[in-house]
C-alpha cells in the first residue's frame, strides 16, 4: 500500500517521468485524467462511444510521445489536453466526411456564395486564368511553375509535393512567394 501511496503524492510530471521505467505508474495519470478527458472529447463528438475511443488513443498517444514532453514549455495538463482535443478533432473530421456531413449555413451565408448560374462569376474566373497565363512568362521558371500546378491545373498541395519531390509546407511557401512575385508583375500591367 505504501507504494501506491507514494505513487498518488507524485506531480503528474514525476507520474510521467516515472511510468517510462514503470509502465503500471501511467495507470496513476489514466486514473487522475479519464473522466475530465472523457468529458471533454464527448463534448465533442457528441458519443460516450466515440469519447471512449478518443480518450483510449489519446493515452496511447501521451503515453508514446512521455519521452518527448519537456515540463519547460508547459504542464502535463496543457500538453494533454492538446493531444487530447487534437485527438478529437481528427475524430470528429473524420466522422463527418464519413457521414457526407456538411456545415449548414444561415441564410445570409448563402446571400454571400457566388451563384454557379451567374455568368460574371465564371467570367471572374476566367479573366483570372487570362491574367495568370499572361503574366507567367514575365516571372521566374520555377515562380511560373509553382503557379500552374496550383492555379491552372489546380493542383492540391500533396500533389504538387509530390511531383516536385518537395514537402508539402515548402510548396504553401513557393506558392506564397509565387503569389507576391505575380503581383509585382501584374501591377507593372495595370
Amino acid at each position: 500500500m505504501e507504494v501506491m501511496d507514494d505513487i498518488e503524492s507524485l506531480s503528474d510530471e514525476e507520474l510521467l517521468t516515472l511510468s517510462l521505467s514503470r509502465p503500471s505508474a501511467f495507470e496513476a495519470l489514466i486514473g487522475r485524467y479519464q473522466s475530465q478527458f472523457l468529458s471533454r472529447a464527448q463534448g465533442v463528438v457528441r458519443s460516450r462511444d466515440g469519447a471512449e475511443d478518443i480518450v483510449q488513443e489519446t493515452f496511447i498517444r501521451i503515453y508514446r510521445f512521455a519521452p518527448r514532453f519537456n515540463g519547460e514549455n508547459g504542464s502535463f495538463r496543457s500538453w494533454s489536453l492538446t493531444i487530447l482535443m487534437n485527438v478529437a478533432r481528427t475524430h470528429y473530421r473524420k466522422a463527418a466526411r464519413d457521414r457526407g456531413e456538411v456545415a449548414l449555413l444561415d441564410p445570409e451565408h448563402y446571400e454571400s456564395l457566388a451563384d454557379p448560374n451567374d455568368v460574371t462569376a465564371r467570367g471572374d474566373a476566367v479573366y483570372a486564368k487570362e491574367v495568370l497565363e499572361k503574366a507567367l512568362p514575365k516571372v521566374s521558371e520555377d515562380v511560373a511553375s509553382i503557379l500552374s500546378l496550383a492555379y491552372l491545373e489546380d493542383l492540391p498541395y500533396k500533389e504538387i509535393a509530390e511531383k516536385l519531390g518537395i514537402s508539402v509546407p515548402a510548396v504553401k511557401t513557393r506558392v506564397h512567394r509565387a503569389k507576391a512575385e505575380l503581383r509585382k508583375v501584374i501591377g507593372a500591367f495595370e
